[in-house]
């Protein structure tokens, strides 16, 4: 104990020294290191106790050990470095939110729990029932397949003028016009998932955390490797949600939507097409919006320069000059 132990403030709840650096208190008074890590409790509830009430939730604690000592760690859903764990025992139906000797949570106190995209239900449970829910995500990456084709068409011409700058400015590198490479800055069509659960327990009322979406490679975006992601990431989620059913009710059973996909061949294919499409327009639109404007005759006479200079031919400078009129 010694130098980090002050042994005259003793802890209000068992009386052991406490320590003299950063400690976890109750009323301005510090606890010891060993009841202090029995504290379990949602962010802020610890600041509203009195010593009183901290006794009333060490006995609570005490209670919760069979399930503790019970507890084997079958799953586990992390939520970020700074952020809590989901640990689920689905042998012994068992559950906490972070490792080590933290409350253990049974059926009778898991009601209810849905697992969200930027707020819309992807898995939802309640009464014993898994509710699962087609997400439209695929349809509207898909749609974006035009802005990242443009988006390509960009860096080709991107590629092609530096190109054209360096045979030009090939011994007077000063002189050489600074371009910047394009970059892919469409939003991505999910921000994030979120894990949301409902608990009858005398402290712990509900839990949430939320989880990264996929991101598009702002220098290589692919809508191939994107769903990819995108479809690991609801699998994952899908078996979480089937853990915390088990959980819940081991009887319990899945419910879909109605597939999107399985109507007729022939409607699905003609509302699908004039769906994407209208997202495909509307894509290259933000696109364009987002693009930075162009002083049009500045860059035809540039253009003009190098066909002056042998650069460009004819047929080259026709076709720019009419991409830059937008003919």
């Amino acid at each position: 104990m010694g130098l980090f132990s002050n042994n005259k403030k003793l802890c209000p709840l068992c009386g052991a020294p406490t320590p003299r650096l950063l400690p976890t208190k109750v009323e301005d008074m510090p606890l010891c290191k060993e009841c202090a890590a029995k504290i379990d409790l949602p962010g802020g509830t610890l600041d509203t106790m009195r010593v009183a009430d901290l006794e009333t939730y060490m006995a609570c604690y005490e209670e919760n050990k069979p399930l503790r000592d019970t507890f084997t760690e079958t799953m586990r859903r992390s939520f970020g470095f700074l952020s809590g764990s989901l640990v689920l025992d689905t042998d012994h139906r068992l559950l906490r939110f972070n490792a080590g000797d933290s409350f253990v949570f049974g059926p009778e106190n898991l009601k209810s729990f849905r697992i969200t995209e930027d707020g819309r239900p992807l898995f939802e449970a309640r009464d014993g029932v898994l509710y699962c829910h087609y997400s439209d995500v695929p349809d509207r990456v898909t749609a974006m397949q035009p802005a990242i084709d443009r988006f390509y068409m960009d860096v080709h011409d991107y590629e092609r003028m530096e190109e054209m700058d360096r045979r030009m400015h090939r011994d007077d590198d000063d002189h050489r016009p600074v371009r910047f490479r394009p970059t892919f800055d469409m939003k991505e069509p999910v921000e994030k998932f979120a894990v949301e659960l409902t608990l009858a327990h005398p402290y712990w009322h509900s839990f949430r955390e939320e989880i990264g979406a996929p991101d598009f490679d702002s220098y290589n975006p692919s809508a191939a490797d994107y769903l990819n992601e995108y479809e690991d990431d609801v699998n994952g989620l899908h078996e979480l949600a089937a853990a915390l059913l088990h959980i819940m009710d081991a009887s319990g059973t899945e419910q879909w939507d109605e597939d999107p996909y399985a109507a007729s061949a022939s409607a699905a294919s003609a509302d699908s097409a004039s769906v994407a499409a209208a997202a495909a327009a509307a894509a290259v639109a933000a696109v364009q919006q987002s693009a930075a404007p162009v002083d049009t005759v500045a860059e035809i006479q540039k253009y003009k320069a190098l066909l002056d200079a042998g650069v460009l031919t004819e047929e080259e400078f026709a076709a720019k000059k009419k991409q830059l009129l937008g003919i």
